[in-house]
Order: C-alpha cells, then sequence, then structure tokens
C-alpha cells in the first residue's frame, strides 16, 4: 500500500517523516504559498531528499487530478492544508482524502483550534483522523486519540504534543488500510459541532476586567506563536508571554500593579480582585521578566491598559 502526503505545517512532520521511514510514500505536495512555515517543510522535505509537487488554489483541482493520476496511491493523507479539496477529486483515490485535524471533532473545527482549546480550559485535545467531505472537518472518523492539555502548557507544547501523537494515529490508521486491526466509520455528532475561526486582534487582548485564571489561560494559548498576549503599558504595546495565578486577592481597580518588587515580582489586580503574577513581558526593547519591569521603573500603582481601547475608531 502506498499514500500521497498533503503538508502545509511542521505539526505533520513527525509523522510524515515516520511514514518516510516506512516506506509508504508515493509522493508528497505542499502548497505554493511563501510562507516561514511553509519554506521550513521545503526545507525538511529537501534534507530528506524529497521533490514535493507545489499546489496553487486556482488550479487545484486539475493539478491533484493529474497528481494522482501519475501516482495511484491507495489513499492521500491531509496534514493540515489551506484550501478546501474541490469535491469531485474526493473520491480518486480508492480509500479517498483522510485528513488529520489537530483537535476534537465535531466541536473544535476550523484552522486554529488549539489556541481555543486552550483558551477556554479544555482537559484535552486530540489528533482526528476523519475521511474528508466537501465542507471543512466534516466526515466520519476513523481514528481518534485524545491529548492531555497541561494546566502550564502553552500552545507550542500542546502543539508539539499533537504532532508526536500524529504519529500513532497514523500508524493505527495504516493498520486499519490494509485490514490488520478494524477501522469503523463514526459519523460526526452535527447538533455538536462547532466551527472557530483564526482569532482576531479582540480575541489576543488581555481584558483585565477577566478572573486571572482567564487571563492565564489566553496568555498560554498565545504563546509562542503571537508572542503572547496584548496588553498596554504607558501606550507601548506590552505582550504577556507567562503569567501565575496568585492565590490571594486586593481591592484595586483591575489592570492596577499592585506590587512591584524589583528583581522579583510584578503582581496585576484582575477582575473580581483575583491577582497576576507576571513571569515574562516582551517589549520593543526586549523579553524580561516582571521583576526585571519592577526594576525598570514600573510602580505600585502603574495601570496596565488593554489594547483594543488605544486603537482609533
Amino acid at each position: 500500500m502506498r499514500v500521497a502526503v498533503i503538508i502545509s505545517s511542521l505539526l505533520g512532520w513527525p509523522l510524515l517523516h515516520d511514514l518516510l521511514g516506512q516506506g509508504v510514500v508515493a509522493g508528497v505536495a505542499v502548497p505554493a504559498t511563501a510562507t516561514p512555515e511553509a519554506e521550513r517543510v521545503a526545507h525538511l522535505l529537501e534534507q530528506a531528499g524529497v521533490a514535493p509537487v507545489p499546489l496553487t488554489r486556482p488550479a487545484l483541482a486539475p493539478q491533484l487530478t493529474d497528481w494522482l493520476a501519475a501516482l495511484q496511491p491507495t489513499a492521500v493523507l491531509v496534514l493540515t492544508f489551506p484550501w478546501r479539496i474541490p469535491a469531485a477529486v474526493l473520491g480518486l483515490p480508492p480509500q479517498g482524502f483522510i485528513n488529520f485535524h489537530f483537535a476534537a471533532l465535531p466541536g473544535y473545527r476550523g484552522p486554529e483550534p488549539t489556541f481555543w482549546q486552550i483558551r477556554r480550559g479544555e482537559p484535552a485535545g486530540a489528533v482526528t483522523v476523519h475521511r474528508m467531505a466537501a465542507d471543512f472537518d466534516t466526515g466520519p472518523v476513523l481514528v481518534a486519540v485524545p491529548v492531555p492539555i497541561g494546566p502550564h502548557d502553552t500552545h507550542g507544547l500542546h502543539r508539539a504534543q499533537l504532532a508526536l501523537a500524529g504519529v500513532g494515529a497514523a500508524r493505527h490508521l495504516l493498520a486499519g488500510l490494509r485490514g490488520e486491526t478494524p477501522l469503523p466509520e463514526h459519523p460526526q455528532d452535527e447538533t455538536a459541532a462547532r466551527y472557530w475561526p483564526r482569532p482576531t486582534l479582540a480575541d489576543l487582548c488581555i481584558d483585565w476586567q477577566e478572573p486571572a485564571e482567564r487571563i492565564a489561560r489566553l496568555i498560554q494559548a498565545a504563546n509562542p506563536w503571537n508572542r503572547g498576549a496584548l496588553a498596554v503599558l504607558r501606550g507601548q504595546e506590552l505582550r504577556v508571554l507567562a503569567a501565575t495565578v496568585r492565590p490571594e486577592t486586593v481591592a484595586a481597580p483591575p489592570g492596577t500593579v499592585v506590587l512591584a518588587a524589583p528583581g522579583q515580582a510584578l503582581l496585576v489586580a484582575c477582575g473580581g480582585g483575583h491577582v497576576l503574577q507576571l513571569d515574562i513581558v516582551c517589549l520593543d526593547e526586549g523579553y524580561f521578566t516582571g521583576g526585571q519591569l519592577a526594576s525598570m521603573g514600573v510602580p505600585v500603582g502603574e495601570i496596565l491598559g488593554t489594547l483594543l481601547a488605544t486603537q482609533p475608531a
């Protein structure tokens, strides 16, 4: 059995590397985009001695048709892809197109589910393998591998865990396609389905009126891909990459610095009197600990703002 692979993200690289080692890859295709991640994927493929076929959005259907006619794969495995596969192409391989969605389905459809799962405090994500249908992230599920989200996991940490879990999910899938193990198809429950769009600026801004725990989850969900969650310090953009929820409560307006110990800590009041310790922040001048921020002259009583509140209407 041989499979073709479409890949556009480093999320799929450990999986593809394992498939290449097994000798089951008939060919690889990538979107012809010049994003930094696409360039890194192309570099890894070059190191592995693989020359991928570039795909363009306007000519996607004929390009895929010609590619599959030349390769004759059993199935096409899609390891993240930014464009909708034309419905007329999905049935060309004997086992169709099979997508690896790096989140739980059907509750977390969409292009950036990891952010939303961490932001909402989900205890686990998943690698969900499903047959592709005409609409994004639909079609029956073949394999689902839960991946825990630890209380301190950032977007980057969970993404790495998902990438590794994809290897086992792919091996399970291939065994099923070969008939070595059962591979039941479970229809997705459309009543539980939800599509999550890419986060907007509003989704990435800290609202100090929120409880500290919710703000901490936003910070984890935005680290490292957005270089943290967004706030304002003296009119300058402040990005918070790591923070710790403190047990004490205070009677201070949200956003107020309530402790500024140079070299040690910087604490900020949040909604409901909760307190958040800023551990790592980013300014134009560089990355600093909260204690370093205090050493730079941020005092008790300083008010940290919300970025959206400073944007022109």
